[in-house]
Parts: structure tokens; C-alpha cells; sequence
């Protein structure tokens, strides 16, 4: 993705294809898209707030391994806490609350994270930037769960807190089953990923 070039920061799931994987394997509902998407965003806010004052004091060969230590410690701590105010939600998203550390989108965090200058090209702050990837991909995450509970069960998981979820029937019935499972996750995403790039193309602006 470029979005260094111009103001316009892209969608990274719809744009980039980041964080795939758990959309499509594991956030099955709502509550874990939207569990999923809060953690990768706390992540990749607080790495572009952590990193840049820690590399200011580090040598140039500790800089690397310390912004990789920082990024799994953040996502230990929101595994830690979601366990806590979830236990279900978080065996549900399992192994892919640790790799949070090293998600798409906490990559882009470190990316930016390790620019010289505090903007980029066009001006933009590196912390806007994250921020607004950030937005992005909690959104499209959310979003994308939620087309895939209602669409495939009929029904929608709320994140509440304790050892089980809240579930709203939407539909006596199932009509597209097949979204919850990860092949079903790709059809959608397919679908999404040309709509959003045709309506970049009719406003005149690239997403990749």
C-alpha cells in the first residue's frame, strides 16, 4: 500500500489484504471481529506512541529486537485482559491474540514507527497515519465478523463480559452457511475487495 505518496490513507484489509488470516479463520461473529480489530488497533496505537521516543535512547542494534519485545507485550497484555473480561471470546480468537505482536497491522505501526521525521511526505503525522489504518481495520473487521454470523447463522454474538456470550436471533434460518467457515470468509472478502476498489477507481483514487 501506498499511502505515503497522498492524504488519502487506505483501507489495509480491503486495500493491503492484512490481517486475512483471523477474518477468515478465526472472527466467525461480531464479538470476535470486533475483538480482534480493538486489539490489532490498541496494538498499532500504542507501538507508534512507544516506539519512536524508545529509539531515540537505544542503539541501533537493540532498536529492532526492543520494538519486537514491545509489540508482544502489548499483545500479552490485551490477551491477559480479554481472558479476563472474556473467557469464551478469547478461546475463541486463541492463538491469534498473541500473534497480534506481529500482525499486519502492527508491522505498518513499526514501519512507520522508524521514520527519521515525524511525517511523512505529504505532510501527514506517522501517528495519523496509524490511527487512521487503525480505524480502518477495527471497522472493516467488525463489519466483515458481523456479515458472516448474520449472513451464515442468523444471528449476532455480542462481546459481553463473562464466561459466555450474548446472541441475538436475527433469522430463523441460515442462508449462507458456508460464510462461517474460512472458504466462506474468502468468497466475502473476494466480493468486498473488488466493491472497494471499484469505488476507488470512480473517485479517482488508487488503494494499493
Amino acid at each position: 500500500m501506498s499511502f505515503e505518496k497522498e492524504g488519502f490513507v487506505p483501507n489495509p484489509i480491503l486495500a493491503g489484504l492484512i490481517g486475512i488470516c483471523p477474518l477468515v479463520v478465526a472472527a466467525k461473529s461480531f464479538a470476535e471481529g470486533a475483538a480482534y480489530g480493538l486489539g490489532a488497533t490498541l496494538c498499532a496505537l500504542l507501538l507508534g506512541l512507544l516506539i519512536p521516543p524508545a529509539r531515540d535512547f537505544l542503539p541501533d542494534r537493540l532498536q529492532a529486537p526492543a520494538s519486537l519485545a514491545i509489540s508482544a507485550a502489548l499483545a500479552l497484555i490485551y490477551a491477559l485482559c480479554l481472558g479476563m473480561y472474556s473467557p469464551a471470546l478469547a478461546a475463541g480468537l486463541g492463538i491469534y491474540l498473541p500473534l497480534l505482536a506481529v500482525s499486519g497491522l502492527s508491522l505498518v505501526a513499526l514501519r512507520l514507527s522508524s521514520f527519521p521525521s515525524r511525517s511523512g511526505p505529504d505532510g501527514q503525522s506517522r501517528l495519523a497515519v496509524i490511527a487512521m489504518q487503525s480505524a480502518w481495520f477495527l471497522v472493516t473487521s467488525a463489519c466483515v465478523g458481523a456479515a458472516r454470523e448474520i449472513l451464515g447463522l442468523g444471528m449476532l454474538t455480542i462481546p459481553t463480559p463473562g464466561a459466555s456470550l450474548s446472541r441475538i436471533a436475527v433469522a430463523d434460518f441460515s442462508p449462507l452457511r458456508i460464510l462461517v467457515s474460512p472458504a466462506g470468509g474468502f468468497i466475502l472478502l473476494g466480493f468486498l475487495v473488488a466493491l472497494y476498489r471499484v469505488t476507488l477507481r470512480a473517485s479517482g483514487r488508487k488503494g494499493l
